[in-house]
């Protein structure tokens, strides 16, 4: 692992970051803009990658390393990401940080680590099914939680959350949430974190590790205006999830299932028309927390007994 390898990822790192500021500075109304550029810009790391591969003898397996540098070099990616998304956040409202961390992540497996990415599951090998994992996830997780906060809802109001779907709104956000926010904060957290903690510690773990991280990986939406108490339910919403997230990837060690409910998760909810009324009552802790907790069983069964690795 050479200072020189390491100083061309991070600057490539932040000249993506740049790029992608710029065009949101430059055009602050055209958020459309921003999003189409960091959608492009995954197009050189894909072909530089795929020829980079075809060169390059990278390593199957993950280079072995002791616990400290490993550590050192999960915080330092980390440190690097939040360094681009708090301004992210603070001066556009947006996660373009995304495309930026795809780059750090990516490139810090192959050319630092000279390591295969698929040891760290990124995985295009039966796809089919991958997707159809991602699917079901989603559809236990967030799908059975929602359906259970509605009939509870109903219960005491008689009026339903979910009024109708818009589907456009849905498929607008989705290229987006699976390519950018999908691959990056997957690859971040399962991905590379999670499977490099393994080596260490038990699956558990390594699991319970990056969940905190990605966790506080959300303290900065909360940020402006301050709101510690929305922050401290954000955090723990994504800790929650992250716990979900992991136990699937300790399961089926590759990240296409995930990406894939990750862009669903935060696509689908655009669509959702929601009752006012109805939704002043879902927000209700008993009502909020209890559809997650079924739905969370559900899930834990799922990926315990009938998720493999693919």
């Amino acid at each position: 692992m050479t200072r020189t390898a390491a100083a061309k990822v991070v600057l490539t790192y932040f000249s993506v970051a740049s790029m992608i500021f710029a065009t949101a500075y430059f055009f602050p109304r055209n958020i459309p803009a921003s999003v189409f550029l960091s959608i492009l810009l995954l197009f050189p790391i894909f072909l530089w990658h795929r020829n980079w591969r075809g060169k390059k003898k990278l390593s199957k397996e993950i280079n072995g390393r002791d616990k400290r540098k490993v550590i050192f070099w999960v915080l330092t990616i980390f440190s690097l990401a939040m360094l681009v998304r708090i301004p992210s956040a603070l001066l556009f409202g947006m996660p373009y940080e995304k495309t930026p961390l795809i780059y750090l992540t990516i490139l810090t497996i192959v050319i630092v680590e000279k390591t295969d990415v698929s040891a760290f599951g990124f995985k295009t090998k039966n796809f089919g099914k991958s997707l159809l994992y991602g699917l079901v996830f989603f559809a236990l997780l967030y799908g059975l939680a929602l359906l259970i906060s509605n009939i509870l809802v109903y219960a005491f109001t008689y009026q339903l959350p979910v009024q109708t779907f818009d589907f456009m709104p849905v498929l607008s956000a989705m290229p987006f949430m699976t390519l950018c926010v999908g691959i990056s904060e997957e690859g971040l957290f399962r991905g590379y974190t999670q499977t490099h903690l393994e080596k260490f510690y038990s699956k558990r773990e390594a699991v319970f590790i990056q969940a905190v991280l990605f966790g506080v990986w959300h303290f900065v939406w909360n940020l402006s205006p301050f709101d510690p108490l929305g922050m401290a339910r954000y955090v723990g919403n994504t800790f929650f999830i992250g716990l979900m997230f992991g136990y699937m990837y300790s399961k089926s060690r590759n990240l296409v299932p995930l990406m894939f409910a990750h862009g669903l998760w935060n696509s689908v909810p655009e669509g959702i028309v929601t009752s006012v009324a109805a939704l002043e009552m879902s927000n209700q802790m008993l009502l909020w927390t209890l559809p997650y907790l079924v739905s969370a069983m559900f899930m834990f069964f799922f990926i315990k007994y009938l998720v493999k690795e693919i």
